[in-house]
């Protein structure tokens, strides 16, 4: 299976006195962390990618990444509890398959966000106030019913 691009598999970090000077440095809790959403972001492409329903596991190798099956799990069960996947019985575990596609998912998000602001007025007059000229144009359309 290839691997999905989206988190570094690590490499040389800190060293302290007396450890190799090449190799993976151990994870500890001072290691850099990465981005919110990165994870979820990765397996989600990982099972973009797959187009069929991936176990823990199997995400886990498509991805490439250093990264404890149990992570992988927590993650997935995250994104199901979110509904960003589905998933289906696989043996004594489960395999998930992605709820929406991208633009799907970006769209969720931007309703999630618009939800939590009680003034949504002003929320979305600031969104559309920085649209690009191509972008306004074609949300114009979008609301005119002239989508393509």
């Amino acid at each position: 299976m290839s691997q999905v691009k989206g988190i570094s598999s690590g490499g040389p970090g800190p060293q302290t006195h007396g450890e190799p000077a090449s190799g993976p440095a151990p994870h500890s809790a001072t290691a850099e962390r990465r981005p919110a959403g990165e994870l979820e972001s990765t397996i989600l492409a990982a099972l973009w990618a797959a187009r069929t329903p991936l176990t823990p596991g199997q995400v886990q190798g498509a991805i490439g990444a250093e990264l404890a099956r149990t992570t992988v799990t927590t993650i997935l069960s995250r994104l199901y509890e979110k509904g960003a996947v589905d998933r289906t019985r696989a043996g004594r575990g489960f395999a998930y398959t992605p709820t929406e596609d991208e633009p799907g998912l970006t769209a969720r998000r931007m309703h999630s966000e618009l939800r939590k602001q009680e003034d949504r007025s002003t929320v979305l007059a600031r969104f559309v106030s920085q649209l690009t000229d191509e972008d306004e144009q074609l949300l114009r359309d979008l609301l005119d019913g002239e989508s393509s």
